[in-house]
C-alpha cells in the first residue's frame, strides 16, 4: 500500500511539474501575488461554514443517538480533513484521527467509526447530482466542448464508485468485521473496537445507524449543499485573483475537478491531477493556464493553512490540559484538591 501511494505521489508530482512548466512559473507567481495574505485568509474563512455543515452531516449519519455533540463532530471533521492535507501518505490515519477527535469509547467509538464510513458513502453519493449539474451547465454554455467526454467519464466513474459502495454495504457485516480487527490491531487508540466486536455488537450498531432514513437523507442534502457551496467558493477565488467568472462557469470548473478527482484516488491529495483538471476546465472559458493553476494552488494553500491551524489548536489544547490547573481535567483536579484541603481544615484538632 505504501509503495502504491509513493508511486501515485511521484506520478502526481511529475504531472504538477509539467503543468507548471506549461503555464509558466512566473505567470503563476504573478497571479498569486494578486491574492495576497488577506485574500487567503478570506478564502479560509469562507470555507469554515462548509466544514461545519460537513461535520453536522456526519452527525446525522451517526443514527438517532450520536456519540458526540454537533460541535465535536465539526471538530472531528476538521481533524479528518487536516490530516488528509498535511499527511497525504496516510489518509486512513486521518480517518483514525477523526474518530479519536470525537473522544468516544466502547460502543460509542464503534458507532463513530461506522458512521464515518456511512458518511463517506453519502458524501460520494452527493457528488453525483453535483457533477450532473456541472455537465448540464457545460452543455448549455459550450455544447461543442471537448470537455464533455471527460465529464461524462467522471460522472460514470462516480456512479460506479457509488454502486460499488452500496454493493459492499450489503455484505457490510463480514467486511466491517475484518476492518475492525485490522484497525484495532494497527492503531491502539481503536483497541476498544475489538472488544465491542468480540461481543457481537457490530451489526447491531450498524443497523441502528442505518435505520433512521430521515437522518440519512438529511446528511445527503447537507453534503449536496456543500458541493454547490464549493462552486461559490471557487467563484470567490477567481474574483480575488482578479479574473472574475460567472456562477455557471464556476460550477462547471469545480464540478469538472470534482469528477476527475474521483478516479485518481490513488494519487495523494490529487497532486498534479487537480492542477491539470483546472487547466482543462478553465480553457473552455478562456482563462489562462497560469490563473487556472493559481486557483488550484490557492485552494491548496487554504487547505494547508486550515490543516496547520487545526493541528496547532489541537496540540495547544492538549498542552494546556497537561498543565496544573489547565483544561477541564486540570480544573477538576484543582477543585478536588481544594475540597480535600477544606475538609482537612474543618476537622477538629485531636
Amino acid at each position: 500500500m505504501k509503495g502504491r501511494t509513493a508511486a501515485g505521489l511521484l506520478a502526481g508530482a511529475a504531472i504538477l511539474v509539467a503543468v507548471v512548466l506549461y503555464a509558466g512559473a512566473g505567470a503563476i507567481v504573478r497571479a498569486l501575488e494578486g491574492l495576497g495574505l488577506a485574500g487567503l485568509l478570506l478564502i479560509v474563512l469562507a470555507h469554515l461554514p462548509i466544514e461545519a455543515l460537513m461535520g453536522l452531516a456526519w452527525r446525522l449519519a451517526a443514527g438517532e443517538e450520536p456519540p458526540a455533540s454537533g460541535a465535536r463532530f465539526i471538530w472531528a471533521r476538521l481533524v479528518r480533513d487536516a490530516a488528509a492535507e498535511t499527511l497525504p501518505f496516510s489518509q486512513i490515519g486521518g480517518f483514525v484521527l477523526g474518530v479519536r477527535a470525537l473522544r468516544s469509547s466502547g460502543v460509542q467509538a464503534l458507532k463513530a467509526a461506522l458512521s464515518m464510513s456511512v458518511d463517506l458513502v453519502i458524501e460520494l453519493c452527493a457528488k453525483l447530482p453535483y457533477v450532473l449539474a456541472g455537465l448540464l451547465a457545460l452543455f448549455a454554455l459550450a455544447p461543442a466542448s471537448d470537455l464533455l467526454t471527460p465529464m461524462e467519464i467522471g460522472l460514470g466513474v462516480t456512479l460506479g464508485a457509488v454502486a460499488a459502495a452500496l454493493l459492499i454495504g450489503r455484505r457490510a457485516g463480514a467486511t466491517l468485521q475484518t476492518v475492525v480487527r485490522r484497525a484495532a490491531a494497527r492503531w491502539p487508540v481503536l483497541a476498544s473496537l475489538r472488544e465491542v466486536h468480540l461481543k457481537g455488537d457490530l451489526e447491531t450498531v450498524l443497523s441502528g445507524i442505518l435505520r433512521p432514513r430521515g437522518r440519512l437523507w438529511g446528511a445527503l442534502a447537507l453534503h449536496t449543499l456543500c458541493w454547490f457551496l464549493g462552486a461559490a467558493e471557487l467563484w470567490l477565488v477567481f474574483a480575488l485573483l482578479g479574473r472574475p467568472v460567472g456562477a455557471l462557469d464556476a460550477l462547471v470548473i469545480d464540478s469538472v475537478v470534482a469528477g476527475l478527482r474521483t478516479f485518481v484516488f490513488m494519487v495523494p491529495a490529487a497532486a498534479g491531477v487537480q492542477e491539470a483538471s483546472y487547466v482543462l476546465a478553465c480553457a473552455v472559458f478562456g482563462i489562462p493556464p497560469a490563473v487556472a493553476v493559481a486557483a488550484s494552488l490557492a485552494r491548496r494553500a487554504r487547505d494547508l493553512t486550515l490543516g496547520v491551524a487545526t493541528f496547532g489548536i489541537g496540540f495547544g489544547a492538549r498542552g494546556l490540559a497537561a498543565l496544573p490547573g489547565g483544561g477541564r481535567r486540570g480544573a477538576a483536579r484543582s477543585n478536588r484538591a481544594a475540597q480535600t484541603a477544606a475538609a482537612a481544615d474543618a476537622e477538629p484538632d485531636s
